[in-house]
């Protein structure tokens, strides 16, 4: 039994007392709130593990709430709730929190994900692969490591088109409307372009744990290819909840800014 304290429950979820978690899809029917302990938010759901470093938020925070940490942190807290709910739960839309949202913020989070996935995470699954290729002695390793380099190439690459481009645009647009000086007819551009081009990488994550899953051979060590499947898992968890943050917000944040200045 779990004692989560103040808890904003969704659909006939709300309760104050305590629970017994039954699946893993219970963030997926809480919102949380500034009265959430974080060490209960970690406790029963992993995936949150990856967004504290984002905002630079380390471990060992003892009982403290959210708002707590986030104010311990000098973090905004209703920005922090706003990440969290829309990475954690994939029925959480935040319709009315994004008037006021602050863009270079939510920029800078964005890029902390990327800079994540491309200095981390990436580095840390090519280790794997190459971990791999030495225990397991069978030709195969060599198309796994191709199959896998081409993914990460395509991944760089959509990383950079949002750093380089899609991201610079958004910031743009709020620089224009905080100077009030609303021009943009040079600019051959629009979010729409980045809503048509946002493609989901993470689907062609699929192939590879296929051929891992059912047609590598058998080997001696069967343990690294657990943990390079594992591995796999949360990177592709990880990229649809950030595409989710970029579909819910971002998206919806360069539509309201783009209003303004038109």
């Amino acid at each position: 039994m779990i004692n989560f304290g103040v808890l904003d429950i969704c659909q006939n979820l709300q309760d104050n007392g305590s629970f017994t978690i039954d699946n893993s899809d219970f963030m997926n029917q809480m919102i949380i709130s500034g009265n959430t302990k974080l060490a209960d938010i970690v406790m029963q759901d992993k995936r949150s593990l990856v967004l504290l470093p984002r905002f630079d938020i380390d471990l060992g925070f003892g009982d403290r709430t959210v708002k707590q940490v986030c104010q311990q942190k000098n973090i905004h807290t209703d920005f922090f709730l706003l990440m969290v709910n829309v990475f954690l739960n994939k029925n959480y839309f935040p319709d009315r929190k994004l008037k006021n949202l602050d863009v270079d913020m939510l920029l800078r989070y964005l890029e902390n994900s990327h800079r994540y996935y491309l200095e981390e995470k990436i580095p840390y699954l090519e280790t794997l692969i190459e971990e791999f290729k030495k225990v397991v002695k069978n030709p195969a390793t060599l198309q796994l490591e191709k199959f896998f380099r081409q993914y990460i190439v395509e991944v760089k690459e959509h990383l950079a088109y949002e750093d380089q481009t899609a991201f610079p645009y958004v910031a743009a647009l709020s620089e224009q409307i905080k100077q009030n000086a609303a021009h943009f007819d040079d600019i051959d551009y629009n979010i729409g372009v980045f809503e048509q081009r946002h493609d989901n990488i993470e689907e062609k994550l699929n192939d590879l744990k296929s051929l891992l899953i059912k047609y590598f051979p058998p080997s001696d060590d069967r343990y690294i290819r657990i943990r390079i499947l594992n591995e796999l898992m949360d990177f592709e968890d990880d990229l649809i909840n950030h595409a989710r943050i970029e579909d819910k917000v971002l998206i919806p944040i360069a539509e309201q800014l783009e209003k303004k200045i038109s």
